[in-house]
């Protein structure tokens, strides 16, 4: 009974802190690549993975990147639509002057809708929104060679809106319908 029982007294404390490292690596790894719908990895044209925060060698990326871009702006579009609104041209106005006179590494534009309608009417919806985006700024004088669009429909669906129906849904979900624009290697010129 003794052998036994320390048996498994060292099993139990090796599964204490194991279980915890082995968790803890593995949230950090799904928090750092962007995941589409399907749990795929996204990757920008070049192949590398389009990042959400700092990475660990080892998960799905490699080591692609030590540090991921930062997210200077977030445009916000009505129900159903894909034109920019007022304050959406006001953003990007900001984002304009923000980035002016700086040396830009690679521009992720990534689209977004919110959970009402079909995964392929909103995939497309999305992309219609990331390409007004990105429309807008090449038209006020920013273009980049390394710029990436991504469509990612429902993925960043988030809002919880439960039991609300009509406009007020519409409403709560507002921070679902986004273009979220990612900046890499910014600096000054």
């Amino acid at each position: 009974m003794t052998k036994r029982f320390s048996l498994i007294s060292a099993v139990v404390a090796v599964l204490a802190f194991a279980v915890p490292a082995i968790s803890s690596a593995s949230n950090h790894e799904t928090q750092a690549a962007l995941h589409d719908m399907r749990g795929n990895v996204v990757k920008d044209a070049r192949g590398n993975c389009v990042l959400t925060n700092s990475i660990i060698p080892g998960d799905d990326c490699g080591a692609v990147a030590e540090k991921a871009g930062t997210k200077l702006a977030a445009v916000y579009f009505d129900f159903n639509k894909a034109t920019l609104t007022k304050k959406g041209r006001t953003a990007l106005d900001q984002l304009l002057v923000t980035i002016k006179n700086k040396k830009i590494k690679a521009v992720t534009i990534a689209g977004y809708a919110d959970a009402i309608g079909t995964d392929s009417y909103n995939l497309t919806l999305s992309e219609k929104r990331a390409k007004t985006v990105q429309a807008y700024l090449k038209a006020n004088g920013f273009t980049n060679s390394n710029t990436t669009v991504r469509a990612l429909g429902k993925a960043g669906a988030g809002a919880k809106c439960k039991a609300l129906k009509g406009e007020k849904l519409r409403a709560c979900m507002q921070e679902d319908r986004r273009v979220d624009i990612e900046l890499s290697g910014v600096s000054g010129k």
